[in-house]
């Protein structure tokens, strides 16, 4: 056995530690859960008005896995480099009798359909994922990259500069009150390097993995699917 090292070219260690992390959560886990915006292990209040670029390159979509309420499989892409999940009938797992049960006994769908996007405080820097499965959450990050979408065709070199808010009906059923959801309310652009730096500092050191995330506590609306594609990216988790 050598003890030479490469001095130049490729190492092969850092090349395989970019190849192997597949986790695309950085910072803090973000999530709405009862009309809150809470963050990290132990749930802390992200108070609504917070200022956030909002990281439109990290946004992530796809289908999760979960058994045991924790992700077992990943099959997720990148929207901006062209990402297309396959519909819910595509990954398996159909039969209702086979799948784990809620809080109430209704069974509930292992693959839950999920959006990932990366925010990072505008004061301070602090950064986050925010990890959505709800119609709700889904539809304030739709809105948020039809928005975006429009503007970058002026400003390609801007990212959006978002305050929390959160919105509410009233459900269809009264018994459940006023339903609240998410919202992500434009109110500045920034010159994304200033916000990519601040990323690129992150992702240089120890980000959080799909290990860290929790049982969703709000899932995918019933029959959710996703565009058809013929393309797919599996990732196991780590």
């Amino acid at each position: 056995m050598t003890n030479d090292v490469q001095k130049t070219g490729p190492n092969p260690w850092e090349q395989y530690g970019k190849a192997a992390a597949t986790r695309t959560t950085v910072g803090e886990l973000l999530k709405f859960t009862k009309g809150d915006y809470v963050a990290g292990p132990y749930n802390d209040e992200i108070p609504i008005g917070t200022k956030l670029y909002a990281m439109m390159d990290s946004l992530n979509v796809g289908w999760i896995k979960w058994q045991d309420n924790r992700p077992a499989e990943r099959i997720t892409g990148a929207v901006g480099e062209g990402f297309q999940p396959p519909c819910r009938t595509e990954l398996g797992d159909n039969d209702k009798s086979q799948w784990e049960t809620d809080d109430q006994g209704h069974p509930r769908d292992p693959w839950q359909f999920t959006n990932e996007l990366v925010l990072i405080e505008v004061e301070g820097g602090k950064t986050y994922t925010f990890t959505t499965s709800s119609r709700g959450g889904i539809g304030a990050i739709g809105e948020l990259c039809s928005a975006y979408g429009k503007a970058m065709r002026q400003q390609p070199d801007r990212v959006p500069v978002i305050e929390l808010d959160v919105g509410s009906y009233q459900h269809s059923n009264r018994a459940f009150g006023r339903i609240k959801f998410p919202i992500f309310k434009i109110v500045d652009w920034a010159n994304a390097t200033v916000a990519q730096r601040l990323l690129a500092g992150m992702n240089e050191g120890e980000g959080a993995g799909d290990d860290d995330l929790p049982g969703l506590d709000e899932p995918a609306p019933s029959g959710a699917t996703a565009p058809t594609s013929k393309k797919k990216k599996t990732e196991p988790a780590f």
